[in-house]
């Protein structure tokens, strides 16, 4: 094997232009035209290089990533040079070494993806990636370049569990290859839902997180149009779960139309849990803020899924919502969106007088260029807040959110009992930094009612704590579909309200 070479001219002359050639061989020995990312460590700014012509950079020490492709094979290389006078680096693909990963025992009737990458260890990092079964790696023993890679094993449709493992060095080792144990795996089991979602197709996807060169690297586990359940056997640390919908348009298009992110920290021989696609998709957490005397809302959060926590993110977009501020009995301002705005749309409005104000916004599920599933869930949502506020002030809407879980359901999100037990959870989250918290709400009444056909008419249902939890029993119609409206009042005279339309089915 020809090892990485490095020149540079000598002499006493300080040369006027510094240059850097690059030389790149593949795994035939030929040489080969690819670009490569050059960075320099120590302002981490980043060239891109011709192999085979030279570039003018500026004096100093660079990495030098690229990608080598011979065939059916990919060779990644990660190099260290300095650049001072006429600089020279060859970087020849015959020195990569075979990347594998592996589980033992090992997985039996599971398809594996693989992918490699090599970055740099700068303040603002670049890498090279490359995917298959024949990826190669040039070791390098330098500290500027780290080496990770991720290994999947799946069936594609989730009827078996399922695997991902990271292996990752700084420096590029001699022998890129690891086998891990099942027992030094933990588990998140994955549940996945339908009913909500605009489509019945979702996917299910893992990525390593705050890993340092593996950060982010994805690979897709699988795809399907029922409700699914699996476990994921994943190395230890921070991964997210993630899910997505697709539909398909009118015009015969392949769109994704929604996408979740549920934050884990996996430990060996532990286990967690994440649930898609919940029943009673309804308003967020967020509540009124005022800000040097403006009220702010964000209109776009009215469709979120009530069993993420607060590390889960993501959503689906496609709703309309018109929202409203009302100062006795007067409406102030009024705001809409009509669907697809380039940006979030927020209800602003300066605040004249001091006193109560209700804001109301009210949203419906839209997207024009899709066909929602039949029966779809979750197609209607209001929400009201009544607060008191003045002029000039930085505070939090002493109020609290209401969010409704229902529990019990199928993986249709139907129920098929008699009653179905729907958990209330108060917050009061703050929204931003500089709005003062100030004391939180005394809670005063919780109620609750449901309607069967649609809300025209609404009939008040029990609620009771179970196990420390304010839970509304509800009664199940024989079919349909059922709407839920929950309201909080306040010893101060605010409230919130609550509802939600087809916010779960029946089986």
């Amino acid at each position: 094997m020809v090892p990485a070479l490095v020149l540079s001219t000598g002499g006493a002359a300080v040369a006027a232009t510094n240059t850097l050639t690059l030389t790149v061989l593949n795994r035939s020995g030929a040489k080969v035209s690819v670009s490569a990312t050059v960075v320099n460590l120590a302002s981490s700014s980043q060239y891109t290089v011709r192999s085979n012509k030279k570039k003018k950079l500026p004096k100093g020490s660079y990495a030098v990533l690229t990608s080598i492709t011979s065939g059916s094979t990919t060779t990644l290389g990660g190099r260290t040079v300095k650049v001072s006078g006429s600089a020279k680096l060859t970087v020849d693909a015959r020195q990569g070494r075979r990347v594998n990963l592996a589980v033992s025992p090992a997985p039996a009737g599971l398809s594996r993806n693989l992918s490699a990458r090599i970055c740099t260890k700068t303040s603002a990092s670049y890498n090279v990636e490359a995917y298959g079964d024949a990826v190669y790696v040039i070791p390098t023993t330098s500290k500027k370049i780290a080496f990770a890679a991720l290994g999947t094993w799946s069936d594609s449709s989730a009827l078996a569990d399922a695997y991902a493992v990271v292996h990752q060095t700084t420096g590029v080792p001699k022998r890129p290859t690891r086998t891990l144990k099942r027992s030094s795996l933990g588990t998140v089991s994955v549940v996945s839902n339908l009913g909500p979602a605009g489509s019945n197709n979702t996917d299910v996807a893992v990525q390593p997180i705050k890993r340092g060169c593996a950060d982010d690297m994805y690979s897709g586990l699988w795809s399907t149009d029922r409700p699914s359940r699996a476990k994921l056997k994943l190395t230890p640390g921070a991964w997210h779960i993630r899910s997505g919908t697709s539909a398909t348009t009118k015009n015969g298009e392949s769109w994704n139309i929604g996408s979740y992110f549920a934050e884990r920290k996996v430990a060996t021989g532990k286990s967690s849990t994440v649930r898609f696609y919940n029943a009673a998709w309804g308003p967020s957490t967020q509540l009124p803020t005022t800000l040097y005397g403006r009220v702010s809302f964000m209109m776009n959060e009215m469709f979120t899924d009530p069993a993420f926590t607060r590390n889960d993110t993501g959503g689906e977009g496609g709703d309309k919502a018109r929202a409203t501020l009302s100062f006795k009995g007067k409406t102030v301002k009024t705001k809409k969106d009509q669907g697809w705005e380039p940006d979030m749309t927020v209800l602003d409005y300066k605040v004249k007088k001091a006193g109560w104000y209700t804001l109301t916004n009210t949203a419906t599920r839209y997207y024009p260029e899709i066909r929602y599933p039949a029966g779809m869930l979750s197609t209607k949502s209001v929400v009201s807040y009544r607060f008191y506020t003045k002029p000039k002030s930085n505070a939090l809407a002493e109020v609290n959110s209401v969010t409704m879980v229902p529990t019990g359901l199928n993986g249709w999100n139907k129920a098929g009992g008699k009653t179905t037990n729907v958990a209330l959870k108060l917050n009061r989250y703050t929204q931003d930094p500089d709005a003062k918290r100030g004391k939180n709400p005394k809670f005063k009444s919780l109620g609750v009612k449901m309607s069967a056909d649609g809300g025209k008419t609404w009939r008040t249902v029990k609620v009771k704590k179970i196990k420390g939890v304010w839970t509304a029993v509800v009664p199940n119609p024989a079919s349909g579909a059922v709407s839920l409206r929950a309201r909080a009042t306040y010893k101060s005279g605010g409230y919130t309200d609550v509802t939600i339309y087809r916010a779960y089915g029946i089986a």
